[in-house]
C-alpha cells in the first residue's frame, strides 16, 4: 500500500501528519460544548394574540379562526395546533422538515401583519420555536426579612438583569411574584349617596395622572422636547387629586375612596420544601454549553447570595447540568474501560507489548482526531455523538489488529521487521480498505436518514463514520512504521507458560473449526439451509421481543401534577397543594419537592404542578416509573370530587392520540370511550383526553329595550362592571426610580354574591344611575376553558403514560380499537412517541435497505465480481438472530436505539466474511481450488476475526454493564450490538464459506484474477 510504504520510509512525516491530528483533536475537545442532545433545529413557529377578558368561544371566533383562515395555506405547513381560551388565543405551526425555518416565521409574520383582527386585542406576536425550550435549571428565591413586594422586585431589577447577562442564557422566565400597585378602593356607598358613576371617575382620574409628550422648542442653538408632566410621587398626593364632574360640586379622590400600597393579584404561588419562593426558569441558547452556563449561573448565584445574605436566598430547584454531567462521566469511563478492555485482548492475542502498544495507539489517535472533525461540523458532546464513540472503540483498533496481525504473520516467516511491514501490510491492505469501507457505507443512511429521529442521529453516524476512517489512516501508517521500528529482528521472544497454554488452546479450536469446515464443504446445500431455516426463526423470535420508541431513562425527576375543578380560586388551590406536598415529601427517596400553583403551560390556577427529585437510581431500590405509579395511586385519597384528576405533569405522553371531527359532542362521547379501552391495558396509566370539566361564566344580558327606556348605553353597563370588578389602569406612580400601576376598583371581597353584580349602579346619558338589575338579567353558563384545533378542526387529544417495554403492541391494539369503533364523521391520528415510533420504524427500515445495498456496491467495487459480495452478503442476515436473541434473553425491547446498533452491525458483521473471502480469492488467484483456497483461508484468518470481534465485545462491555446516567439507552444498543456480533462471527465462519464454494465452483481463479493478483505483486516488488 502507498501510504504504508510512504510511513515506513519516512516516519518522521507519517508521525508529524499523525500528530497535527492529534493536536486539532485536543484543541477542539477543549472547545466543544456538552449537553445531553445534538443541536437539532426543527422548522416550528407560533403566533399568541392577548384580548384581555374574552371568553374562549369568542376567542374562537374572533381571533383564532381569522388566524387559521390566513395560515392554512402557507408553504410547508404540515400541522396547525390552534387553541383558544380565556384572554386570547395560540397557535403553533409544524413546518415540513426540509422548511427554512427563518424564512417560515417571515413569512407567518407577513401574513399576520395583514389579518383584520378586533382593534382592542393586542398586536400578535410571533416567535421561532427553538425545539429544546425546557429550562436548564429552575431557582427558588427566599427571604426572612423583606416583603413579597421588596422580594419581588429584588427578583426583577436584581438577579433576572444578572443571570441574563451571562453567555448563552436564553430566557429567564420568573413565577410567583407580586409587583406593586396603587389601589383607589372605591366606596359603593359613598358614591351611590354622591350619585357618582364609577365609570364617570376613569377618564376624569386619567385627565389628572399624566405624562404626554407635547412638541418641541425650537430655537438657534439649541431644540428641546415638550411634555405636560403631571405624575404623582406620593399616596397622599393621589388622594388629593380633584375631580370634576359636571353639574356636581368639585371633589377629591379621598371623598368616595381610599388609596392603597398594594400588591398586584397575585396569579400564581411557588414552594420549595414547604418554603415559599419566587421561581426562576432559566434556558439556555440553542447553541450553548450547557455546563459551562450551569457553571457561570452556579457563580452568580454564590456571588448574589454572599452580597445578600441578610436580604435573601437563592436556592437551586432543579439542575439538568448535573446528569448531563454525570452521564458524561459515565460514556467516558465506558469508553477508557472499553479501551483498556480491547487492548487487555489484543495482548492476550499477541502475547507482545510491542504489538499490543502499536495497536493500541490506534485507539487514542483515532478518538481525539475525531473530535476535530465533529467540531468543525459544530457537533456537541452528547448522548449521541459519545455513543458513537464509545461504540467505535472496538471498531477503531480493528483496522489496526488486522495490520498488526499480518505483519506479525509475516515476522514469524523468518522477513526483517521493515519487509514484514511492507508485505503484510500491502497483503491485507484491500481487505482492511473493503472492510472500513463497508462500516462507512452503512451511517450514509443513518446519517441522511428522514424524519425527526434522522435529525438526531446525523450526528451519530457521522462521528462513528469519521472515527473508522481516521482509525483506517492511523492503521496504514503509524502501524506499519511503529512496526517497522519496534520489531526488531530479537523481537521474537521466549514464550512463558500462559502463551503456550493460550497457544495451544486456541490453536486446538482453530484445527477444530478447520476440520469442521472440511466436513461441511461436503454438504454445502444442507449448511446454507440450516443457516435459512436459523434466519427464519429469527424473524418469528422478533414477534416475542417487545417493542418501544425508547428505553425509559431515569434521570430522577419526576413531573406530577393534580387538577381540581375549573374556577378553583388561588388560596384554595394553595391550601390544597400544601397538603400534597407534605404527603410527597414524606415518601422514601424523594429528595426535594418543588411546586407551582399557576405557573404551568395553561397558568390555570387550578392546576398544581408538583417537580420531585429523587435520590440517584443507585440509592435507591425503585425505578422513576415505579415511583410515579405509586404517588398517583396513592394520591387519589385526596380527590374530593368526580372534577378533580391527577397525572404525570410531563406533558409529552408515551401514548397520544388525535381525535378531530367539527361535531364536539362526538369527539366528547368518544373520548370517553377511548380513555375506558386504554385503561384496560395494563401498562399504560392516567389516561386522559384534553376535555376540560366546564368553567363558568356570569353571563350579562341587556335588555336593549329597558336600556333604551332608561337611556341607558350598553358601553355604559360594559365599563362600569369592568371598572368594579376588574379594576382598570388610569395611570401610574413614580417611587424608588420606578414607574407603578394606578388601578381604580372595588374592594376585593373574599365571599362575592350575585348580589354585589345586581346593585351595581350604571350611568344614563342624563347623569343619573340605574341598577343593573332593572336593565339586564344575569345567567350563570358554562364554557369550554380551553378549545383546540388541528388544522382547523375541533381537536380533542387522549393521551396516557406507558410504563411497559412493548410500546408497539399497545398502539396496535389502540388503533385496532379505534378502527372498529370509531364514529363517522370522527377521525384519528397518532401524535408524541406512539407517531415517532412508526415513523422511526419506516424510516430506519429504508436505512436499513440502502445500508444493505451500499455495502453490496462498496464490496462489487471491490472484488471486481458479484459472486464473492453475495456470498459476503449472506453474513448480514445471520446477525439478526443474536441480536433479536439477546434482546429476548435481557428482557429488552426493540427501540431506536437497538434498531441503530443493527444498522451498524451490517456494517461490522461482513468484516469477518471479507476477510475470509479476500484471501481466499488471493490463493486461488496463486492456483489453489476453492476448498483449497477456503480452508487456507480458514486457517490463516481465523486468528484476526476472532481478535477484531473479541475486541468490538470487549469495547462494548462497559456500556452494557454501565449503571450510571442514560446507561439504559447505550445498554440497549449495547446488548443488541453484541448479541449480533457473536451470533454472526459463528454463523459467518460455517455459512459464507458454502456459500461462496456454491457460487464459485470448484475451479480456479480466472485468468482475469490471476493476472490482476500478477500485476499486483509486479508493482509492488519494482
Amino acid at each position: 500500500m502507498f501510504l504504508s510504504n510512504v510511513s515506513i520510509k519516512r516516519p518522521y512525516f507519517a508521525s508529524m501528519i499523525n500528530l497535527v491530528i492529534i493536536i486539532f483533536g485536543l484543541i477542539s475537545f477543549s472547545r466543544m460544548g456538552i449537553d445531553r442532545e445534538p443541536n437539532v433545529e426543527f422548522p416550528y413557529a407560533s403566533v399568541s394574540v392577548t384580548y384581555n377578558g374574552v371568553n374562549p368561544k369568542t376567542s374562537e371566533e374572533i381571533l383564532l379562526k381569522p388566524l387559521e383562515d390566513a395560515l392554512k395555506g402557507l408553504q410547508g405547513l404540515k400541522t396547525m395546533y390552534g387553541s383558544a381560551f380565556q384572554g386570547g388565543a395560540s397557535i403553533f405551526l409544524e413546518f415540513n422538515l426540509d422548511t427554512d425555518g427563518d424564512k417560515a416565521v417571515n413569512n407567518v409574520r407577513n401574513i399576520i401583519s395583514a389579518v383584520n383582527l378586533p382593534k382592542d386585542a393586542e398586536k400578535p406576536i410571533v416567535k421561532k420555536i427553538e425545539s429544546n425550550k425546557k429550562p436548564i435549571m429552575e431557582l427558588g428565591i427566599t427571604s426572612k426579612s423583606l416583603s413579597t413586594q421588596e422580594i419581588s422586585r429584588f427578583t426583577l431589577d436584581e438577579i433576572k438583569p444578572r443571570l441574563q447577562r451571562i453567555e448563552g442564557v436564553g430566557d429567564v422566565l420568573v413565577y410567583g411574584y407580586q409587583d406593586r400597585e396603587i389601589h383607589i378602593n372605591l366606596n359603593s356607598s359613598l358614591l351611590n349617596a354622591m350619585q357618582i358613576s364609577p365609570s364617570s371617575l376613569k377618564g376624569n382620574i386619567e385627565n389628572q395622572i399624566l405624562n404626554k409628550p407635547s412638541g418641541t422648542l425650537r430655537s438657534t442653538f439649541i431644540n428641546m422636547g415638550i411634555s405636560t408632566y403631571s405624575i404623582p410621587y406620593t399616596i397622599d398626593s393621589i388622594a388629593k387629586i380633584p375631580i370634576n364632574i359636571k353639574d356636581k360640586p368639585l371633589i377629591r379622590i379621598e371623598d368616595f375612596s381610599t388609596v392603597t400600597n398594594s400588591l398586584a393579584e397575585e396569579t400564581s404561588y411557588s414552594e420549595y420544601n414547604g418554603v415559599k419562593t419566587i421561581s426562576i426558569a432559566i434556558k439556555k441558547e440553542s447553541k450553548g454549553n450547557i455546563l459551562q452556563i450551569a457553571t457561570n449561573i452556579k457563580k452568580e448565584i454564590e456571588k448574589l447570595n454572599k452580597e445578600n445574605t441578610n436580604k435573601i436566598e437563592i436556592i437551586t430547584l432543579s439542575d439538568d447540568s448535573l446528569y448531563i454531567k454525570d452521564s458524561f462521566n459515565a460514556v467516558l469511563f465506558d469508553i477508557i474501560l472499553g479501551a483498556f478492555l480491547a487492548v487487555v485482548v489484543v495482548f492476550i492475542f499477541l502475547h507482545d507489548w510491542k504489538n499490543t502498544f502499536i495497536c493500541s495507539v490506534a485507539i487514542p489517535a483515532s478518538l481525539i482526531g475525531t473530535f476535530a472533525v465533529i467540531h468543525y461540523l459544530k457537533f456537541t458532546l452528547n448522548d449521541l455523538t459519545l455513543l458513537g464513540l464509545t461504540l467505535s472503540i472496538g471498531i477503531l483498533v480493528d483496522d489496526a489488529i488486522v495490520v498488526i496481525e499480518n505483519i506479525h504473520r509475516h515476522k514469524l516467516m523468518g522477513k526483517s521487521a521493515i519487509k514484514a511491514a511492507m508485505d503484510g501490510s500491502a497483503e491485507i491492505g484491500l481487505a482492511a480498505l473493503a472492510v472500513t469501507l463497508a462500516i462507512v457505507a452503512v451511517f450514509v443512511p443513518i446519517a441522511f436518514m428522514e424524519g425527526i429521529v434522522g435529525r438526531y442521529f446525523y450526528e451519530f453516524g457521522i462521528t462513528v463514520a469519521t472515527a473508522v476512517l481516521i482509525s483506517l489512516f492511523v492503521a496504514f501508517t503509524i502501524v506499519p512504521m511503529m512496526s517497522s521500528k519496534l520489531l526488531n529482528e530479537n523481537n521474537i521472544k521466549k514464550e512463558n507458560k500462559f502463551i503456550i497454554l493460550f497457544n495451544q488452546f486456541f490453536n486446538k479450536i482453530q484445527n477444530n473449526y478447520q476440520n469442521i469446515l472440511k466436513r461441511i464443504l461436503n454438504r454445502k446445500k444442507t449448511t446454507i439451509l440450516i443457516g435459512f431455516i436459523i434466519f427464519i426463526l429469527s424473524v418469528l423470535l422478533l414477534n416475542f421481543v417487545p417493542k418501544t420508541f425508547q428505553p425509559d431513562i431515569d434521570d430522577s425527576k419526576v413531573y406530577f401534577n393534580f387538577s381540581l375543578s375549573q374556577g378553583t380560586p388561588l388560596s384554595t388551590s394553595i391550601h390544597r397543594a400544601k397538603e400534597i406536598q407534605e404527603f410527597i415529601r414524606k415518601y422514601p427517596g424523594v429528595e426535594n419537592v418543588s411546586m407551582n400553583v399557576g405557573a404551568g403551560e395553561t397558568n390555570s390556577v387550578s392546576t398544581i404542578n408538583f417537580t420531585i427529585m429523587l435520590v440517584k437510581p443507585n440509592k435507591r431500590n425503585f425505578t422513576k416509573n415505579e415511583f410515579t405509579d405509586h404517588i398517583t395511586n396513592d394520591a387519589k385519597k385526596f380527590i374530593r370530587s368526580d372534577k378533580e384528576k391527577i397525572g404525570s405533569g410531563d406533558s409529552y405522553k408515551q401514548i397520544q392520540v388525535n381525535l378531530i371531527s367539527s361535531n364536539k359532542d362526538a369527539l366528547n362521547s368518544y373520548s370517553k370511550k377511548l380513555i375506558e379501552f386504554i385503561n384496560t391495558i395494563p401498562e399504560a396509566k392516567g389516561a386522559t383526553s384534553s376535555l376540560q370539566d366546564p368553567a363558568y361564566e356570569l353571563r350579562v344580558l341587556p335588555n336593549r329595550l329597558k336600556a333604551a327606556s332608561f337611556d341607558v348605553s350598553l358601553n355604559d353597563i360594559a365599563d362600569t362592571i369592568e371598572l368594579l370588578f376588574k379594576g382598570v389602569k388610569v395611570g401610574n406612580f413614580y417611587a424608588d426610580g420606578r414607574f407603578y400601576d394606578i388601578k381604580i376598583m372595588l374592594p376585593i371581597k373574599i365571599n362575592q354574591t350575585m348580589n354585589d353584580l345586581t346593585g351595581v349602579l350604571v350611568p344614563n346619558s342624563k347623569g343619573g344611575q340605574v341598577l343593573l338589575s332593572s336593565v339586564a338579567t344575569i345567567e350563570k353558563v358554562p364554557i369550554d376553558p380551553v378549545i383546540e384545533h388541528i388544522n382547523g378542526n375541533n381537536n380533542l387529544n387522549v393521551s396516557a403514560d406507558y410504563y411497559g417495554k412493548d410500546l408497539e403492541s399497545a398502539v396496535h391494539k389502540i388503533e385496532s380499537f379505534i378502527n372498529k369503533t370509531i364514529p363517522f364523521g370522527v377521525t384519528h391520528g397518532l401524535d408524541g412517541n406512539s407517531e415517532f415510533f412508526k415513523e422511526t420504524i419506516k424510516n430506519i427500515s429504508s436505512a436499513l435497505l440502502l445500508a444493505i445495498l451500499f455495502i453490496f456496491m462498496v464490496l462489487c467495487a471491490q472484488f471486481e465480481n458479484i459472486k464473492a459480495p453475495l456470498s459476503i452478503m449472506l453474513s448480514v442476515p445471520l446477525a439478526f438472530s443474536g441480536t433479536f436473541l439477546a434482546l429476548l434473553i435481557t428482557n429488552e425491547a426493540l427501540s431506536i436505539d437497538s434498531m441503530i446498533g443493527i444498522i451498524l452491525l451490517m456494517g461490522l458483521v461482513t468484516k469477518n466474511a471479507i476477510l475470509l473471502v479476500e484471501f481466499a480469492q488471493q490463493k486461488m488467484a496463486e492456483g489453489m481450488n476453492v476448498e483449497e483456497a477456503l480452508l487456507e483461508s480458514a486457517v490463516v484468518r481465523f486468528r484476526p476475526i476472532m481478535m477484531t470481534t473479541l475486541t468490538m465485545i470487549a469495547g462494548m462491555l462497559p456500556l452494557i454493564l454501565s449503571s450510571g446516567a442514560g446507561s439504559e439507552a447505550r445498554a440497549n444498543m449495547g446488548i443488541a450490538v453484541m448479541g449480533g456480533l457473536i451470533s454472526s462471527t459463528i454463523l459467518t465462519l460455517i455459512i459464507v464459506p458454502c456459500a461462496y464454494s456454491l457460487l464459485v465452483g470448484f475451479k480456479p481463479q480466472t485468468i482475469k484474477a490471476k493476472l490482476h493478483f500478477r500485476k499486483k505483486h509486479k508493482l509492488k516488488n519494482s
